[in-house]
């Protein structure tokens, strides 16, 4: 079978897929090959159903998590990217979606948010972190007023913007 030319949902999987192989997981701290190798599979199997039509099994939400988390990783700066967005590129619908996220503690859109929020602390605290504006930082990362990033920033990781970047200079 060829893949990732049917459906959407299966140029999604595909993609997850050749991230996933490409060594993204080990990026994100996962370093349990035989969790790796079960996530392959269970893609491959997802790619099987789509092509023939098969329903997704509540044991294939692990596998959708890892494609809604990679879609999200790799259009973080897009604007409009929300729990719509994923779920329309996944093919499932966003209450699907939410379901899938049950198991993380957290919604989608929730998802997004820290996502953001880990992205802009890097900035803020990695080399060269002085010679950008925390403003420019929270236009970056889609957060809509620089007052509501410092919010956010500040309940997530205890220290304003400003803080942060001064303390890991």
């Amino acid at each position: 079978m060829l893949f990732g030319r049917g459906t959407a949902r299966e140029g999604a999987l595909v993609a997850a897929l050749g991230s996933l192989l490409g060594g993204l997981t080990a990026l994100r701290g996962d370093h349990d090959p035989a969790g790796a190798e079960r996530t392959v599979l269970d893609l491959l199997r997802q790619l099987a159903e789509e092509r023939t039509g098969g329903r997704a099994r509540p044991d294939s939400y692990r596998s959708q998590l890892i494609v809604a988390e990679d879609y999200i990783e790799r259009h973080l700066h897009d604007p409009c990217l929300g729990a719509a967005q994923v779920a329309g590129v996944m093919g499932i619908s966003v209450r699907h979606l939410a379901r899938i996220f049950e198991p993380t503690g957290r919604t989608p859109a929730r998802h997004i948010t820290e996502r953001r929020l880990a992205r802009a602390h890097q900035e803020l605290t990695g080399p060269g972190a002085r010679e950008t504006t925390i403003a420019d930082v929270a236009h970056r990362w889609e957060f809509s007023s620089q007052a509501h990033f410092a919010r956010l920033f500040r309940s997530r990781f205890g220290l304003t913007p400003s803080e942060a970047r001064a303390e890991a200079a």
